[in-house]
């Protein structure tokens, strides 16, 4: 009887620790840190929570050329200066889908052109969706492709696209 107890004992605690080993966590849980840590420096402009959640080699890649700019530093500085240009820039998340190795983000951009940048400040006021992809490895964020309407943007700011002069008609 002693021995049968103590097998079935056994048997449970083998049973509990294989199944706690055996879970995978959600990526969800294993990442919404990261990702709202990652948000929340864009949305106030606080770079150096960066440190803890990207990667020294990060990657941003966006439209419409997708070079690579590299370095945390890099990044921190295309924050800073975005958000120079656009004091009030503010990302919302209207949805994520999150995998093993990545997240994919589809948000939208609203923000108030009030300060020098690429041009002079216009003091028109964007709202323009997009998407990320992020891919994650060793705790950290490796790199972010990001991919919006360009044009978009640059109409709300009051430039217009023309055709060049050797297309026109008379």
């Amino acid at each position: 009887m002693k021995i049968t107890v103590f097998i079935s004992v056994g048997f449970l605690i083998l049973l509990f620790f294989l199944t706690i080993t055996c879970q995978t966590v959600n990526p969800e849980e294993r990442y919404g840190f990261m990702l709202d840590q990652y948000l929340k420096a864009w949305n106030t402009g606080d770079v150096d929570i960066l440190d803890d959640v990207v990667a020294e080699q990060f990657e941003l890649r966006m439209t419409p050329h997708y070079t690579a700019k590299t370095g945390l530093d890099s990044l921190k500085h295309e924050i800073r200066s975005l958000r120079t240009a656009y004091p009030d820039f503010r990302i919302t998340i209207n949805e994520t889908v999150y995998s093993e190795k990545a997240v994919t983000a589809r948000w939208t951009i609203r923000a108030t052109n009030t300060g020098a940048g690429s041009h002079p400040p216009t003091g028109k006021e964007i709202e323009v969706p997009g998407m990320s992809l992020l891919h994650l490895a060793n705790g950290k964020i490796q790199d972010e492709w990001i991919a919006n309407n360009n044009i978009v943007w640059l109409n709300q700011l009051g430039f217009t696209l023309h055709a060049p002069a050797e297309m026109k008609t008379e």
